[in-house]
């Protein structure tokens, strides 16, 4: 299928050939060993966004550096003892995978490129250990070379910024929000609708976030927002839960009739209709707080009203502050509060969903395919069998994030073979007529920028990456061409045996479907609810919906796409996000409850750990009749305790109570009947 021909593909491609050029170019001119390293890494490190190419160069050079050094230290030491060395290295680029795996930012590039740069400088070194430092000072300077290059030219010829695709992003996802508000507001969309849609807005949270990540080394003035956007990324963690149990209170009230309500409800709905208004949306917020504090009674009705409009004042808050931090993001001098100004000058970070034991089973898949791949070369005396571990640590490294490495793998070992033919006809038809640079950069021009057409898309990167990076290392241009058949091809197969290795090991020791990995990140989850439900102090919400809206992100597609799977059929992962909020709303509350209450609290928050811890055992039964029972027994309790101690309570325990038993009938107690 022919590539996209619009004008951020074409210049990308240009501006990736010219990179490739100037790198090996300048490879040339300082007599490096391998320029064409140089050539490669400057497309291996092109990304369509300018800010993206510059975060992720840092962090290449400084896991280039590391991987060397590493090289340095273990080459001359334990080169008389191979299997030792081919342990050492193994258990390097092991190692570092694992602890890649653990951060989803640009940071982990550090430690994923010491790892196989270590492989890379190291193998092929053990023929002349006593050389290992300079080898591994070129290969830093080449790979370093090829970075410098990409990120000049991608940064100074018509970059494409971060900010403005970021902004586009957010814009869009502030104005889904807006439209989610409305429609639980109003009661007039479909619920499985909503839940669908609102999962999609997870998911491009989380997107957002991780394209955040590269906004300080953005070349558009942009850059200078990025506490702001930081800002408003909270908010928007904040409102993906805030808003999906605004609709668990409302269908609580479903049957209280109040004016106050619809009042409220209809003031808020002109004020998001009026696009949000700031000094207006404070005006509103302090309207919900203060009709929210008006009871005119102790009854059960006016209690439930309250923990509504308090949820909906919170819900407004985060709403009003996510559009007053986008209207700065649009003018630099847009009023805001001094609190909300405090915030953006903050450097909070707060986590990602990280997975231990998949990193370190990935990391030991690395390292075992590593090793046979040595045995391989060791025990045949093959010499050129050196590419085989230099790529089984390659292969395993790239895909590791993957759910199944597997496919991918294979894919890009079938097109790097596919590559093979068109470097034979360059190294044995074409570059031998070839004399001087200019001649060769117009005959590298035809492949490279057509291969570079296909990087931008996210489906085609991994093939036409594949094919360009197998035709540069096969004609593996230097200063002065020679062409050996015999080693091309013995070169090549070498790199296949580690091709086969990794894929053998991968499938053997990594691989897992969809359905698999949708429930293990369905497992964590309900483990972290079971923990959060029998502790005994509430952790920061932000920093708790973070978490569980970055899993929510990807657990979305996963479920999308195994719904079929019997077990996994009503699966609601943005129910379990709810839930883990009410149990925040329960725990911040527990403190302030009288001694009776927080007895039967208590006893309901542990059902509730149970049940989770339940369900991550592998148990697919709904709450039982008991969990039901202490929960309103808690509520029944609270429903007679001061309003000041008891309405967060009752807004977390009533949550709980529509999510964990959405056909149960609604709670109302003796007193109030």
């Amino acid at each position: 299928m022919l590539p996209k021909f619009d004008r951020h593909t074409l210049l990308f491609s240009a501006n990736s050939f010219a990179a490739a050029m100037l790198a090996l170019y300048i490879g040339f001119a300082l007599g490096l060993p391998r320029p064409y390293w140089a050539m490669t890494t400057a497309y291996i490190v092109s990304q369509p966004l300018a800010g993206a190419v510059r975060s992720k160069a840092v962090y290449r050079v400084l896991g280039t550096i590391l991987g060397a050094a590493a090289t340095v230290a273990l080459v001359p030491n334990l080169v008389n003892a191979p299997w030792l060395l081919s342990l050492a290295l193994a258990l390097w680029v092991g190692g570092c995978l694992t602890i890649s795996l653990l951060d989803r930012t640009p940071r982990s590039y550090v430690m994923m490129l010491a790892g196989y740069t270590a492989a890379i400088i190291g193998f092929p070194s053990v023929s002349q250990p006593g050389a290992i430092f300079d080898v591994a000072v070129s290969r830093v300077i080449e790979i370093g070379l090829g970075i410098l290059c990409a990120t000049m030219v991608h940064s100074l010829v018509f970059p494409r910024p971060v900010g403005r695709v970021l902004k586009i992003r957010l814009a869009n996802w502030l104005g889904e929000a807006d439209r989610w508000a409305l429609d639980v507001l109003r009661e007039e969309a479909d619920p499985a609708t909503i839940a669908r849609d609102r999962r999609h807005l997870a998911a491009a949270a989380s997107e957002i976030r991780m394209l955040a990540v590269h906004l300080p080394f953005d070349t558009s003035r942009l850059r200078e927002t990025t506490g702001v956007v930081r800002a408003l990324q909270e908010r928007m963690l904040l409102l993906i839960p805030l808003l999906s149990g605004l609709g668990d209170r409302m269908e609580a009230l479903r049957d209280v009739r109040e004016p106050r309500v619809r009042e409220a409800l209809n003031a808020v709905i002109a004020w998001i209709e009026a696009g949000a208004p700031r000094e207006a949306g404070l005006d509103l917020i302090a309207e919900l707080r203060t009709l929210a504090a008006l009871r005119s009674d102790a009854n059960w009705s006016s209690l439930l009203v309250e923990s509504l409009l308090v949820r909906l004042s919170e819900a407004v808050r985060a709403l009003a502050e996510g559009h007053a931090l986008m209207a700065r993001i649009d003018d630099p001098d847009a009023p805001l509060s001094s609190a909300l100004d405090a915030a953006t000058r903050e450097n909070a970070r707060h986590g990602m969903h990280a997975d231990l034991p998949l990193a370190l089973l990935s990391g030991g898949a690395a390292a075992i395919a590593v090793m046979l791949s040595c045995a391989a070369w060791i025990q045949f005396g093959w010499g050129d069998g050196i590419a085989a571990p230099v790529m089984a640590a390659v292969f395993c490294c790239f895909f590791a994030a993957l759910d199944d490495p597997v496919p991918a793998i294979k894919d890009f070992g079938l097109f790097s073979l596919l590559s093979l033919p068109l470097a034979a006809l360059y190294m044995f038809a074409i570059l031998p007529a070839i004399d001087g640079f200019p001649m060769l950069v117009a005959a590298m021009g035809p492949p490279l920028l057509f291969l570079g057409l296909y990087i931008p898309d996210p489906r085609r990167m991994g093939a036409a990456l594949a094919v360009l990076m197998g035709f540069c290392n096969a004609l593996a241009l230097q200063e002065t061409f020679s062409a050996d058949f015999a080693g091309f091809l013995n070169g090549n197969l070498g790199q296949f045996v580690g091709l086969l290795l990794a894929i053998t090991v991968t499938a053997a020791l990594r691989s897992m479907g969809t359905d698999a990995s949708a429930r293990r990140l369905l497992t964590r989850t309900w483990r972290n609810l079971a923990r959060l439900a029998r502790a005994r102090q509430a952790p920061e919400p932000a920093a708790f919906a973070a978490v569980l809206v970055d899993r929510l992100g990807i657990l979305t597609p996963k479920l999308a796409e195994v719904g079929h799977a019997h077990d996994l059929v009503g699966v609601d992962a943005l129910r379990d996000l709810r839930v883990g909020m009410n149990l925040v709303a329960v725990q911040a509350a527990r403190p302030d409850l009288p001694r009776d209450g927080k007895e039967h609290v208590d006893a309901a928050l542990d059902g509730v750990g149970d049940h989770f811890a339940a369900l991550a055992a592998g148990a697919r039964a709904a709450p039982g009749a008991e969990l039901l029972a202490r929960i309103d027994a808690a509520l029944r309790d609270l429903a007679e305790a001061p309003a000041a101690s008891a309405v967060q309570g009752v807004a977390g325990l009533v949550g709980l109570r529509r999510n964990l038993f959405p056909k149960a009938p609604a709670f109302v107690p003796e007193v109030a009947r």
